[in-house]
């Protein structure tokens, strides 16, 4: 009788040192860098958002992105000399969620980098100011893409590229 009112209490301690043991493994495998999704077009019914060429989304894997986590430059080309304009960006009604208003420019060509910490996210713009694309440059590592850093060669190439056009 005194083995069966220990079973369940044993099976109870094996559980509890099973799920400690395995927690930190399983923490270790749910890392992940910052990431930035673009939302356009921007939903007119939402007050904090109208006006906005395109909304943010900042996730991070542990707290709550604020505005002062995420840098936004607009990035030009104008009458072939290169230009960069800091964009301010406005908190919306949702968390981590962030508007950019047109602030850069009409005349020349331009893109947009959005950088949360190691993540930046590239915004190519069509000659009416409306997001065109949106990208976020990675590089495979340990099976996964994982952001990397965007080099300003890069942001060069995109804007005589998009010049063309």
């Amino acid at each position: 009788m005194l083995h069966r009112a220990l079973f369940p209490t044993l099976a109870l301690t094996f559980a509890v040192v099973s799920t400690s043991v395995a927690a930190p493994i399983s923490r270790s495998l749910a890392k992940w860098p910052p990431w930035i999704s673009i939302e356009s077009p921007v939903n007119p019914f939402d007050n904090s958002a109208r006006g906005a060429a395109f909304l943010i989304h900042a996730m991070v894997r542990e707290g709550t992105p604020t505005v002062s986590d995420v840098i936004v430059t607009a990035e030009g080309l104008v009458g072939g000399v290169r230009k960069t304009v800091a964009i301010h960006i406005d908190t919306t009604s949702r968390p981590a969620v962030f508007a950019v208003r047109k602030q850069w420019p009409t005349d020349g060509t331009w893109l947009l980098r959005v950088s949360l910490f190691s993540t930046t996210a590239i915004v190519t713009l069509d000659k009416a100011g409306n997001v065109l694309r949106t990208s976020i440059p990675t590089v495979a590592q340990s099976g996964m893409q994982i952001p990397r850093t965007v080099a300003p060669r890069e942001i060069d190439a995109l804007l005589a590229d998009a010049a063309k056009r």
